[in-house]
């Protein structure tokens, strides 16, 4: 694990250092958290993006599923997706380039690792430079690839859905020139 994390590191870097345009680091919170108020199940997000030029960004999620009512298991995933912003703002395209999840808990499945996939459409509505908003709409495993694994999913937490809509709040916190 400290190896992955040393080349996402190291790729990051070098990243930043080949942009040719002024590159930005965001971090961003998920508001969808706050239909935990009405529904059994949680599902909270955070992130970290790397704005890379106008066009692409990399961002690394960490989210939170759990149950709240019914059995004492979380599912934690995390990943790294690319942006690709067609229009150079505002609306995009989003991949996951590697997705991970894991179960822990008292009531986890035997099969604890999953891997996953997803695909989102957004659009990033800038309310100052350095705040956004960003509503999202999140297809899980558009391909089917990887039914097996979003059937364990389904069958732990019964209100998450193949579509997931989202609304990111996020500030941008450092600003690196381009050299």
């Amino acid at each position: 694990m400290k190896r992955f994390l040393l080349v996402v590191v190291l790729v990051l870097n070098l990243l930043v250092v080949c942009a040719a345009e002024e590159s930005s680091l965001s971090l961003g919170l998920d508001l969808r958290g706050l239909d935990a108020l009405f529904m059994p199940t949680l599902q909270a997000s955070a992130e970290a993006r790397l704005s890379l030029n106008d066009e692409f960004s990399l961002r690394i999620p960490l989210s939170l599923t759990s149950d709240l009512l019914y059995n004492e298991v979380r599912l934690w995933q995390f990943g790294l997706f690319l942006d690709y912003y067609p229009f150079r703002g505002g609306l995009y395209l989003s991949v996951s380039l590697l997705q991970m999840g894991m179960f822990r808990g008292f009531d986890k499945p035997d099969e604890s690792i999953l891997y996953l996939n997803e695909v989102a459409f957004g659009y990033t509505w800038h309310i100052s430079r350095s705040v956004y908003l960003e509503p999202r709409l999140v297809i899980t495993d558009p391909s089917g690839v990887f039914e097996s694994e979003y059937a364990l999913v389904k069958r732990m937490f019964p209100d998450r859905s193949k579509f997931r809509i989202s609304l990111l709040f996020g500030l941008e916190v450092l600003t690196f020139p381009n050299l």
